[in-house]
């Protein structure tokens, strides 16, 4: 993922700390490994490591790592919804989009709320662009080069092969080719199927 807003972070605590306190926040606890689909509310990740699916043919969209807040355009248009899956048990925070509103009115959130949802719409436009790669090797390379950005613990917890397969769609039997032929060429180090560096990678394949 391409690198985060100056001071988003703090405005994503704002918001989050604000969330939070409300005495209408409902928490639940997701299982490692279950998926939990979004409803019409406001999700408050604080922290963690997950996986977002499509709800339609629940591919895999991103991984996201640390705090998250989703929902935030519901008061606004027709909600979008998608599944979230943690790689260890979590815990969500909801609340509805009406009383979301009420703190971000009462607090004058809205310059936190712009950076939110600023990010948000970044990371799925490039979710989005990484789509329309030319062809099968170009999304391979552009899943390769995201996964490589994300932190060691991230590419511990992931096998390159399923990552690829999730996120593209494409069969198996090519993903472990190229794989294959980008580990003989020394453009990939790999270790029991996880990614461990880039040396570079060629244009076409």
């Amino acid at each position: 993922m391409p690198d985060i807003f100056p001071d988003y972070i703090k405005h994503l605590q704002l918001v989050m700390d604000a969330f939070i306190k409300s005495d209408k926040i409902k928490k639940m606890t997701i299982p490692k490994g279950n998926k939990y689909l979004t409803t019409n509310d406001v999700h408050c990740v604080q922290e963690g490591f997950f996986s977002i699916y499509m709800k339609q043919g629940e591919r895999l969209l991103a991984y996201y790592e640390g705090q998250a807040i989703f929902g935030l355009t519901n008061h606004y248009t027709n909600p979008i919804y998608f599944y979230i899956k943690p790689s260890k048990t979590s815990t969500i925070y909801t609340l509805t989009t009406e009383e979301a509103q009420r703190i971000i009115t009462e607090q004058n959130l809205y310059q936190s709320v712009n950076y939110i949802l600023a990010n948000n719409m970044t990371k799925f436009f490039h979710m989005y662009e990484e789509t329309i790669a030319p062809n099968n090797y170009a999304f391979i390379r552009l899943l390769l080069l995201d996964l490589n950005q994300t932190s060691d613990d991230v590419k511990s917890t992931v096998t390159v092969a399923s990552y690829i397969i999730k996120r593209s769609g494409l069969s198996r039997s090519y993903v472990m080719l190229v794989l294959s032929e980008l580990r003989k060429g020394g453009y990939i180090q790999m270790e029991n199927g996880k990614l461990i560096g880039i040396t570079s990678l060629p244009q076409k394949f």
